[in-house]
This record gives structure tokens, C-alpha cells and sequence, in this order.
């Protein structure tokens, strides 16, 4: 049984969400953040949101308690969820990156652009509902929001995973939910978030500038929240860097995005967690980290 609640702070909880099927349990999540006004990090697809409320009732918060959703990304699996959480959360502002807010509004590129890159997975997940335009804030680099208690919210724009990625930081504890940007940790695997489009330089300074920040916990969508954080970012960072060197090499000797993976699975001693994956788990994360490798070779 997943464990819908896990305590980060005392004001600070990770709510987990499974949608329906094997190989996601503790695979999706949001953060919730409570002062004097109550923000969720994320929200996660619609297939997702019956379990997110599921994960407040739990917490005792009502929907209607919600002051804020914050969106590190609108990827499907972070975001595609959020118009039908903003019908259930009907007083809370939608947060988000400036290039990301006329998807909101009208998320039908983003709708094809998921079926594109995810296929039958996207219809597992769900349609994407449009959100109201006035619900929708535009997050600037370094915006703070007070949440009352002493609990103050720092968005940082952090470019990399996707051009619209915003990082959170809660000041208060030194804890960063980073998204996608300080790679997925899947029970110990940690793999950068390098999908396509990619833009190497653009991921490392992100990296580097969530590194200044000086967090002591870090909180991942793709999952679950840790101390160590400054140490998991240059881990992470060195990591991309070491990667993006083997799938250079595998370009010029043409090896198969596949073969390339092999490769970087061997030299980082990761063959055998990939292969004591349960059934669910490697079927669902096979595929990712494949197009973890695809993002590298076409880096820019």
C-alpha cells in the first residue's frame, strides 16, 4: 500500500498519487505547503487528480484551502492535470513560467505535442483542460511568495529539462523542489532530465544556480525528498557532463541510441539496478532513460 502522506517539515508534505496502472507507485507526487495560506508544487496528470484529493483529504486541507499551484513545468506528468484541479481548487492562483502560460489558456498545442512525444502513455494520463487566463500568474526569476508563518516561496527560473522549468525554493527550511531539473531519482537511480529538445548549457547553469542557493534538502517530483542536496547537485551535474561525453563518442562510431545506453549503463555500474527493476517499473522507465539518451545526442 503507498503511503499517500510523507512529512518533509511539519509544514512541508509530500503527497503521493499513483495513476492507474503497474510500475507508478512512488513515481508522481506534489508538495504541499502550509502557513498562513496553503500552495501545492505541482499537481500531476488528470489521471492523477482523484488521488491528489485523495492525498489532501488525508492531510486534512480542503480543496477550496488552496491558495496557490505552483507549476515547475507543464509536462504532462507535472501539469497536465492542472484544469481540472483548478475546477476542484476554485480559489486558488495558478503559478507558472511566462512561456508556459498561454498553454494554459489554451493547451491544444501542448495536448498534440504530448501525444507526440508520449503517445499511449498520454492518453493514460488524460486530456489537458484549459485553465482561466485570470487564474494565471507569470513567475519571474526570483519572485517570493509570502505563505505567511515565516514560510516564504523563491521561484527561480532554471531552463534546461524545458524552457519553461521554474525551481521552488522554501527558505525558511532550505529545501528546493527542483522538478525535473536536478534529474529523476527512481529508488536509487538517479538519471539526469535530459528528454528532448535539450540544451546542455542551459541545464548546467540551472544546475549551477539552484548549487548557489546553498539548499540542505532536496525534493524531487520523480521521487521523494532528501537531505544531502548540494552533493545530489553536483552528483547530478558531473553525471549529465559524463553522459553527454559517451553519447558524443557513440555519434561518431553511429551506435543506436540503445547501444549508447548500454554503454553508459555498464560504465556507471547502473546494469544491474536497471535489471532487478520490478516488471512495472523497467517497462514504464526503460523507454525514459532511453529518451534521456536521445535528448544528449541531439544537445545543443
Amino acid at each position: 500500500m503507498t503511503d499517500l502522506i510523507q512529512d518533509v517539515t511539519p509544514d512541508l508534505k509530500l503527497l503521493n498519487f499513483c495513476p492507474a496502472g503497474s510500475g507508478f507507485e512512488n513515481f508522481l507526487s506534489s508538495y504541499l505547503l502550509v502557513g498562513q495560506k496553503k500552495a501545492l508544487v505541482d499537481v500531476g496528470p488528470q489521471v492523477t487528480i482523484p488521488g491528489l484529493l485523495a492525498a489532501l483529504a488525508a492531510a486534512g486541507v480542503s480543496p477550496d484551502e488552496i491558495d496557490y499551484i505552483i507549476l515547475t513545468h507543464i509536462h504532462m506528468d507535472h501539469a497536465g492535470g492542472i484544469g481540472l484541479a483548478a475546477k476542484e481548487m476554485k480559489n486558488a492562483q495558478v503559478l507558472v513560467h511566462p512561456r508556459a502560460t498561454a498553454h494554459l489558456v489554451d493547451p491544444s498545442a501542448l495536448w498534440q505535442a504530448s501525444l507526440a512525444a508520449l503517445g499511449s502513455l498520454a492518453l493514460k494520463y488524460g486530456n489537458i483542460e484549459p485553465v482561466p487566463a485570470d487564474r494565471i500568474i507569470s513567475v519571474e526569476d526570483g519572485m517570493n511568495l509570502d505563505l505567511g508563518k515565516g514560510l516564504n516561496l523563491e521561484s527561480y527560473h532554471t531552463p534546461g529539462h524545458a524552457p519553461h522549468h521554474i525551481a521552488v525554493f522554501a527558505k525558511k527550511y532550505r529545501i528546493l523542489l527542483a522538478g525535473d531539473m536536478a534529474g529523476i531519482d527512481m529508488n536509487g537511480f538517479l538519471r539526469p532530465g535530459t528528454a528532448p529538445p535539450f540544451r546542455l548549457q542551459d541545464y548546467l547553469d540551472s544546475l549551477d544556480k539552484m548549487i548557489a542557493l546553498q539548499p540542505q534538502k532536496i525534493g524531487y517530483a520523480h521521487f521523494g525528498c532528501y537531505d544531502g542536496a548540494l552533493s545530489r547537485l553536483t552528483s547530478i551535474r558531473a553525471q549529465t557532463l559524463r553522459w553527454y561525453a559517451i553519447a558524443q563518442v557513440g555519434v561518431k562510431e553511429n551506435r543506436t541510441p540503445e547501444e549508447i545506453l548500454r554503454v553508459i549503463l555498464e560504465s556507471e555500474n547502473h546494469s544491474e539496478n536497471v535489471k532487478t527493476m520490478v516488471p512495472g517499473v523497467y517497462q514504464r522507465e526503460y523507454p525514459l532513460i532511453l529518451n534521456t539518451v536521445r535528448g544528449l545526442l541531439t544537445a545543443r
